[in-house]
């Protein structure tokens, strides 16, 4: 799977192997290959392109959500191994934004074997001492 990243006015492009994404804070598209488009969702409210603080409609959605599944234990509705893949891909593109060029991602777990650089600049870090996650 390669990944890229380009931005547009108050959103993302992703281009994957299969398709395209476009997403920005009201909402998104996803398109085949070929250009057609797959599925949209749009937020009822729009939000402003120069709000730089996350303060729009879906963010408020998805907490409203979020914490309505903690304390009540209603259906998320997006799944938490769905987020972790959603947000993994928006981190890759970042990564790819970064070094500036296409990254082929391991299909098993979205790592960048075959270019050291994007993951040591951005996949990994350095803790103080004791302060390291074990997982």
């Amino acid at each position: 799977m390669m990944v890229t990243r380009r931005e547009f006015l108050d959103g993302s492009t992703i281009m994957g192997t299969t398709g395209t994404g476009l997403i920005d804070r009201d909402g998104y598209e996803i398109y085949e290959l070929k250009g057609d488009k797959k599925s949209e969702f749009k937020a009822g409210d729009t939000s402003s392109s120069v709000d730089l603080i996350g303060c729009d409609f879906m963010t408020d959605l998805y907490f409203a959500n979020f914490i309505a599944g903690i304390r009540k234990g209603e259906k998320l509705n997006a799944p938490a191994c769905i987020g972790n893949l959603a947000v993994t891909m928006l981190q890759l593109s970042n990564i790819a934004w970064e070094v500036n060029r296409e990254l082929r991602l391991a299909t098993q777990d979205g790592r960048v074997p075959s270019d050291p650089e994007a993951m040591k600049k951005m996949w990994e870090r350095e803790y103080q001492p004791g302060w390291a996650p074990h997982v």
